[in-house]
C-alpha cells in the first residue's frame, strides 16, 4: 500500500514539476510557431520560413534548458488529423501549455479591413474550437494564445492591438481565460520575453490543476467518437419512423428494412468503436509507463 502511494506521489511530481514545461504549439501556417519554437528555446532547432520547403510535415519535438528548467517544445502541423495523437504523445506525460500562435496584424490591414484580414481573424477562432473539439474542454484550461511578429505593435502594447482588432479577436482571446503573451521572434536577444511566457505558463498550469494528460485526451477522443456515431444512429432511427408512418408501398417496405438493418450495423459499429478506444487508452497508459521510467532513468543518470 505505501509503495503504491509512493508511486501515485511519483507521477504527480512527474505530472506538475515546477522544474520542467512541456509546450505544444498549435496554430496555422505562417503564424511563427516554428519560430517562437527556436525563440523559447533559445537557438535554432525548428525550420522556419515562408517557404513550403520549411513548412511542418509531421510533429517536431525538441528539448532545451531555459532559465534553469527543463522544457520540452512540440512544433505541430496545421491541422492534420494523423498527427494530432503524436501531439499529446511526444509530450508524455502530458503537456503543461498549448499555445495558440496568432499572428499580430499589421495596422495598414487592421485599419482596411481586408478580406484577408476578415479571413485570418476568422481561421484564429477556428483553431481554437479545433481544439476543443479535439482535446475536450478540459484542455482550454491550459491553453493560452501566444501572439507572434510583435515587431508590428510599432510601440502599441498588445492590449491595445486586441482592442483595435474587433470583437472577433477580443472574444477569442475571452474564451481563452483572457490568457496571452506576445514574442517578437526577430529580437531574441531580449530573453525577459520568453521568461514572462514561462511565468505565465506556471500561472495558468496551478489555476488550471495541473498539465493536461494523455488520459484527458483518451477520454475526450473517445466522448467525441461516441456522440458522432449516436447522432449517426438517431438519424437512422429517425428516417426509420418516418418511413413507417408513409403509406405501404413496395418500395418504402424495402427501404424500411434497408434503414432497420444499417441501425443494426451502426449499434455493432458503436460497439466496436467503444472495444477499440478501451484497447487505445490500454495502449496509451502503457506508453505513458514507458515514458515516466524513461524520465526516471534520465534523471537518475543525471543525478549520478
Amino acid at each position: 500500500m505505501a509503495a503504491e502511494q509512493e508511486a501515485e506521489e511519483t507521477v504527480s511530481q512527474e505530472l506538475h514539476s515546477p522544474s520542467e514545461l512541456r509546450i505544444v504549439l498549435l496554430g496555422r501556417h505562417l503564424s511563427g510557431k516554428s519560430a517562437s519554437g527556436n525563440t523559447i528555446l533559445g537557438r535554432e532547432e525548428f525550420r522556419s520560413g515562408s517557404s513550403s520547403y520549411t513548412r511542418t510535415k509531421e510533429c517536431e519535438k525538441r528539448t532545451g534548458e531555459v532559465a534553469g528548467r527543463r522544457v520540452t517544445v512540440v512544433d505541430t502541423p496545421d491541422t492534420d488529423q494523423l498527427e494530432i495523437e503524436r501531439r499529446v504523445s511526444l509530450s508524455a506525460p502530458g503537456p503543461h501549455a498549448f499555445l495558440l500562435v496568432i499572428q499580430v496584424h499589421s495596422k495598414e490591414m487592421i485599419d482596411t479591413r481586408t478580406a484577408l484580414w476578415k479571413s485570418l481573424v476568422k481561421q484564429d477562432c477556428k483553431d481554437l474550437d479545433e481544439v476543443q473539439e479535439l482535446f475536450g474542454e478540459r484542455a482550454v484550461r491550459n491553453t493560452m494564445i501566444l501572439f507572434t511578429f510583435g515587431d508590428y505593435l510599432e510601440g502599441k502594447t498588445i492590449e491595445q492591438h486586441i482592442e483595435e482588432a474587433g470583437e472577433e479577436l477580443q472574444q477569442l482571446v475571452e474564451k481563452c481565460g483572457n490568457r496571452y503573451h506576445v514574442l517578437n521572434n526577430k529580437n531574441r536577444s531580449d530573453h525577459t520575453q520568453v521568461t514572462q511566457l514561462l511565468d505565465k505558463i506556471d500561472n495558468m498550469v496551478k489555476g488550471s490543476g495541473g498539465c493536461y494528460t494523455m488520459e484527458m485526451y483518451s477520454e475526450a477522443e473517445q466522448r467525441v467518437r461516441e456522440m458522432k456515431l449516436r447522432r449517426k444512429r438517431d438519424e437512422q432511427i429517425e428516417k426509420s419512423k418516418l418511413l413507417k408512418e408513409s403509406p405501404g408501398t413496395l418500395e418504402l417496405q424495402l427501404e424500411l428494412r434497408r434503414e432497420r438493418k444499417k441501425s443494426r450495423e451502426l449499434e455493432r459499429e458503436l460497439e466496436q468503436e467503444l472495444k477499440n478506444e478501451r484497447e487505445k487508452i490500454r495502449e496509451l497508459e502503457e506508453e505513458l509507463t514507458r515514458g515516466r521510467e524513461k524520465e526516471r532513468e534520465r534523471r537518475e543518470k543525471k543525478g549520478s
